[in-house]
């Protein structure tokens, strides 16, 4: 981009008159580089210029309000629109598509049916683009009837269903559990002599790996091999992560070897997922040697993939290793979040080791990391089981003022503290306040204060919380 703004200067020193489509040029530049800021200014002197040459057409501002919406930014996008007919440009087609899609990206569903039956009424008749925003919008929503409404509709204008329109709706019956349908809506489709594509097929095989229907999953892999190039690395990562929640690491990682035979390159997420399957299933040399390889082969481990070793190193009695790990980071830089502090305080709470994990919790400020709800039930899981109730105590009321509010767990959590160490009127302040924040006890607490009621040691006041929250 900054080439090109080079290039621009030499049209003034030439005597040269950019026009329309080198302004237009430049915005879209601006907005696939998501600078759309620097979009917006060069748009708004060709407004200054006013007519001739470098006139916004209908193509500038859809560029524009594709950038707006890029940015999720809708009411500027629909803003632009309205200024589009002041300057007598009439909006076309793309310029709605962009907009009603955005809307229901950001589950404005009515503004997005407003904007649609407004597109109707000034006589632009709808694609197949635009009925599959609305198609996904009102699917994301669990609107089943509407997606079947909308549909019937579509095809009732003669626009038919695409190929896009079909991987929409596989896609969703899958994320809902419902292969069986999603499986007919691939036979529709190659009844119709739509074929499908890498998404659909990866979209059904995601779907068989939720319910853990691997053998369904794997043929759905192997159709896919024999229809030529067709698996991409996304596919194997969806076979992998299927196999490793089932517990069948060495199936996922035969996946894994036939990669290299697919000339296809593992990615960070391919690696994450077996380490994590490795780790899980008590396997942890594998993991360690897979993450080796994983640098040598150039794809470097994120954030993620740290986070998935140390919660194995901490889960496998390694934890040495873990913080040996956690400081080998630090030192090569790698920029930490709090995911993986918190790991390792997890891991050190488990151990019964809470002054180092007290020792690391305290030291995140100085390593510009700020603990977030988890970290700190973590930390004061670890404290009220070690008998530290009141440094717990401490720490809860610490949160409100880092910006940090507790929820329903937090509360739990030290409620369970407090009765354990037979602290029950402590126990019932913090009750009390649990239930003025709108949360409730969890099983876990309602059965140690069943316990206590059972023994007939329960504190008046909590109980009488328990009948009026009841």
């Amino acid at each position: 981009m900054g080439f090109s703004l080079s290039v621009l200067a030499k049209f003034f020193k030439f005597g040269l008159q950019p026009n329309v489509i080198t302004f237009s040029t430049l915005i879209n530049g601006f907005v696939l580089h998501n600078q759309v800021p620097q979009a917006a200014r060069i748009f708004t002197k060709m407004l200054q210029a006013g007519a001739g040459h470098s006139k916004p057409t209908v193509f500038t501002f859809s560029t524009l309000i594709k950038g707006f919406c890029k940015m999720g930014n809708n009411s500027a996008a629909i803003q632009l629109l309205r200024k589009m007919e002041e300057r007598g440009c009439e909006p076309n087609i793309v310029s709605y598509n962009t907009i009603i899609d955005s809307l229901f990206k950001d589950r404005q569903i009515d503004e997005a049916f407003n904007l649609f039956s407004e597109m109707i009424t000034r006589g632009i008749a709808p694609t197949a683009v635009t009925y599959n925003s609305l198609i996904q919008g009102v699917c994301n929503i669990g609107q089943w009837k509407q997606a079947t409404r909308l549909l019937n509709e579509m095809v009732s204008k003669g626009i038919f269903p695409d190929v896009g329109t079909f991987n929409i709706l596989v896609h969703t019956f899958c994320k809902e559990g419902m292969v069986v349908e999603a499986k007919s809506v691939v036979q529709t489709m190659i009844q119709r002599h739509i074929e499908p594509t890498v998404v659909t097929y990866n979209s059904l095989m995601d779907g068989y790996c939720w319910r853990g229907e691997m053998d369904e999953a794997k043929e759905v892999f192997d159709l896919m091999i024999s229809k030529a190039s067709m698996v991409d690395v996304w596919s194997c990562n969806i076979l992998i992560n299927g196999y490793c929640k089932g517990k069948k690491i060495d199936k996922a990682y035969k996946i894994f070897k036939e990669m290299h035979r697919m000339e296809l390159v593992p990615d960070s997420i391919t690696y994450t997922t077996l380490i994590d399957g490795f780790c899980k299933t008590g396997r942890i040399q594998e993991a360690e040697k897979l993450f080796s390889q994983m640098q040598g082969c150039c794809e470097l481990p994120n954030v993620q993939t740290y986070a998935v070793l140390l919660d194995g190193l901490c889960n496998n009695q390694q934890l040495s290793t873990a913080i040996e790990l956690l400081r080998e980071m630090e030192a090569n830089k790698v920029e930490l979040n709090i995911l993986v502090y918190t790991v390792v305080i997890e891991g050190l709470c488990k151990a019964g080791k809470i002054e180092s994990a007290r020792d690391l919790f305290c030291g995140l400020s100085s390593k510009g990391v700020q603990p977030d709800v988890r970290t700190y039930t973590i930390m004061i899981h670890g404290l009220c089981h070690h008998g530290l109730i009141f440094e717990a105590e401490k720490l809860l009321r610490e949160m409100g003022g880092k910006g940090c509010s507790p929820y329903g767990c937090t509360y739990n959590t030290i409620i369970r503290g407090f009765i354990n160490n037979n602290e029950t009127s402590w126990a019932t302040k913090i009750f009390q306040e649990m239930l003025e924040r709108g949360f409730s006890a969890d099983a876990s607490t309602m059965e140690l204060i069943v316990e206590l009621l059972s023994k007939d040691t329960v504190d008046p006041g909590l109980l009488a919380l328990l009948k009026d929250s009841s």
